[in-house]
């Protein structure tokens, strides 16, 4: 909906009785909230930094919140959700471009509450702020981090180490090596979904490593990787359930 800017409750037309029995024609601000819990305001490309400072003001109740390429969002606006929606289980804002590390350090305020998030597209995102996140927000399941380029085995480490119950993780396009994939594989390793699409300096060894402790893997992205069909074929031997999208029409 590309002409909403905001979202906020409207004011009752009944007037409100004042102490002294006269009447008022307003209601004190902020005696009036929405009791939303799931927001998506995807595509809403008029949404600024003031419009969702509004949205989060008036319905704190969010435990789920997408954004997904709201593109005049920054970091002030993630800011702003981190202050007031302290309940926030799950927020996308995936294509926002202006959203860079400072914005993660803001996040990872909400602690151990985030177990979802994405940041998909936002090349400014580097190691640093996925590392303030897997810090603070030990119990995250589900990572986006595709197309963020400054992330590498760096934070990997840390993300590896603080977040074990990590389910779903995606680092397409990333500068993630085997030693990134092997340390995933000995510390997350209930792992259910994996995307190494386009990480170009992915082979075998990592793969190898996946397959052999995360027995589990239900889905692997190896689209545009070095993977051969050894590496193929023993990520279908150990694990027996995973879906593999691949590009190599030699594999079978």
């Amino acid at each position: 909906c590309y002409r909403v800017t905001c979202l906020e409750p409207s004011q009752p037309e009944v007037p409100v009785s004042e102490s002294n029995g006269t009447t008022s024609d307003t209601v004190p601000e902020g005696s009036r909230q929405l009791c939303v819990q799931f927001l998506d305001m995807t595509d809403c490309h008029s949404l600024e930094d003031s419009g969702l400072n509004v949205v989060v003001r008036n319905c704190p109740q969010l435990t789920h919140l997408f954004l997904r390429r709201c593109v005049q969002l920054t970091d002030v606006a993630v800011k702003y959700i981190a202050t007031y929606c302290v309940m926030l289980r799950e927020l996308s804002v995936s294509d926002c471009l202006q959203v860079t590390d400072f914005g993660l350090y803001e996040l990872a305020k909400l602690g151990p509450n985030l177990r979802y998030l994405s940041v998909a597209k936002c090349h400014q995102v580097s190691d640093a702020g996925v590392k303030q996140i897997a810090r603070h927000c030990y119990k995250l399941r589900y990572l986006n981090v595709r197309g963020c380029e400054a992330v590498s085995d760096d934070s990997m480490e840390v993300l590896s180490r603080s977040c074990p119950r990590l389910r779903a993780l995606d680092i397409g396009k990333c500068d993630v090596t085997d030693y990134g994939l092997k340390l995933l594989s000995e510390h997350c390793p209930n792992l259910k979904k994996l995307s190494l699409k386009s990480c170009d300096m992915v082979t075998d060894k990592g793969v190898r490593a996946i397959a052999y402790y995360c027995r589990g893997l239900q889905q692997l992205n190896i689209q545009d990787c070095a993977i051969t069909v050894e590496g193929y074929r023993m990520v279908k031997r150990c694990c027996k359930r995973c879906i593999i999208e691949h590009t190599n029409p030699g594999f079978y």
